[in-house]
């Protein structure tokens, strides 16, 4: 707040058009300052004596413009309109103009008198800022004579129109800070989405790498599946020739019961042959049954890699959905 000008609040053509109206209506003097005094405004019906004589020499200006900072000043201090004698001698008032107690400007008006003036006081006056002082008397003369009850109610009329102007002020600042803060929220909004659009990209992309995976291990899982297939195919030929291999050392030991002494040895064999014909068909029984458990587990597998592909595309629909949801908030905030 210490580095806002009345300026930032109320532009100078509704300023100006303001103080005209009021110089127009009183018929003195106005002009608006700001906090160091120094004019903000064009001069509104100035007289000669001040426009041309005082305030051309920089001396003369400078001690005008503090007489305006200490008019408002001394208004702000006591709460009301502020009449007093300005350096040269006439007759000023001003009001402050506030934000929050602060001092933006001043409007002050005047350059009259109450009464006639001590012409020598003036000559030295005129002395002190280099002015010609019979020049200076003359344009002195053509300096409006107002009685103070018109003076105190032009003071009183200029205080209620910088309560204006404050309440304005103040009114205009609390909107621009208003539209500070929406800024600042959507500037905050916007990061947050920004970020969410990142997270959701790089989850996108996890879930991307996640479904090439299942497909792998669906495509491993396939060929598995072929393998089992292919295996159990195997087992069976195995079981065949086991049952096969058991027939024919059954035939065989019937045959070597049949030569007796001489067949001894061949019925030994026989006996051998069925053993391990038994022997292969509970290994191949066993197999079997392993193979027939892969095989469901392999099927098991490859419905669970589907469900799961299933879920990680709705995932990806879901994800690209709330980016465009993002966006759309994003566009709306920017807007």
């Amino acid at each position: 707040m210490q580095d806002i000008k009345l300026t930032d609040l109320i532009d100078i053509a509704t300023l100006q058009e303001i103080q005209d109206g009021f110089a127009d209506l009183t018929g003195m003097a106005a002009l608006i300052t700001d906090e160091n005094g120094d004019p903000i405004t064009r001069e509104s019906n100035f007289t000669d004596f001040c426009m041309n004589y005082t305030r051309s020499s920089h001396s003369g200006r400078s001690k005008c413009e503090e007489c305006n900072k200490a008019g408002g000043e001394q208004a702000m201090r006591s709460g009301c309109a502020s009449a007093y004698f300005c350096h040269a001698g006439l007759v000023d008032f001003a009001a402050p103009i506030l934000l929050n107690g602060k001092l933006l400007g001043s409007f002050v008006g005047g350059q009259v008198l109450t009464e006639e003036p001590d012409e020598e006081n003036f000559r030295r006056i005129a002395v002190e800022i280099g002015a010609d002082p019979d020049e200076y008397i003359a344009a002195l003369k053509k300096v409006r004579i107002v009685d103070k009850k018109q003076i105190d109610a032009a003071a009183d009329f200029m205080f209620t129109i910088s309560k204006v102007l404050s309440q304005t002020a103040y009114n205009c600042y609390s909107a621009n800070q208003s539209k500070n803060g929406v800024s600042e929220i959507n500037q905050s909004i916007m990061k947050k989405i920004g970020e969410t659009e990142l997270a959701i990209i790089r989850t996108a992309e996890k879930i991307k790498e996640l479904s090439d995976a299942f497909e792998n291990i669906d495509r491993v899982a396939g060929g598995s599946a072929s393998e089992v297939s292919a295996t159990t195919g195997t087992v069976k030929v195995i079981q065949n020739i086991a049952l096969n291999t058991k027939i024919l050392g059954f035939n065989a030991s019937i045959e070597a019961s049949r030569a007796k002494e001489s067949g001894k040895g061949f019925g030994v064999i026989a006996q051998e042959v069925r053993s391990l014909a038994e022997t292969s068909k509970r290994s191949a029984d066993l197999i079997e049954k392993a193979m027939q458990k892969i095989g469901a587990y392999s099927k098991d597998m490859d419905a669970q890699v589907s469900r799961t592909r299933s879920i990680i595309d709705q995932c990806l629909a879901d994800m690209e959905s709330i980016s465009a949801s993002l966006g759309e908030i994003k566009a709306a905030a920017e807007e």
